[in-house]
């Protein structure tokens, strides 16, 4: 039986200003991107492309509150973006890079 855990690999991303953009990682060449907002997050995290914003009703991308996710089939964690409404709040992430 192969072994692909090789292949999964995960990081965490915060947030220091609200209402500052992002990019979700350096370049990195990968297949998907699962996306968390951190557990214990109160405001909400936006996911997008640059120039993402979090402000709730006027900002763009997609919201996600405390647990939620998203998969984004990207060719590079570079692609993505993420804002906050709360400083000091974040995303964890796994993403795989290649597979057989």
């Amino acid at each position: 039986m192969a072994n692909y855990s090789k292949y999964i690999k995960h990081g965490v991303k915060v947030v220091a200003t609200a209402g500052t953009h992002l990019v979700l990682a350096d370049d990195t060449a990968c297949q998907v991107v699962i996306i968390q907002a951190q557990t214990d997050n109160t405001g909400a995290i936006a996911v997008g492309a640059d120039e993402v914003d979090a402000t709730i009703a006027t900002g763009n991308g997609i919201i996600l509150y405390s647990g939620d996710s998203i998969t984004l089939p990207v060719a590079n964690l570079a692609d993505v973006y993420i804002d906050s409404t709360v400083s000091g709040e974040g995303v964890r992430y796994i993403y795989i890079t290649e597979g057989e």
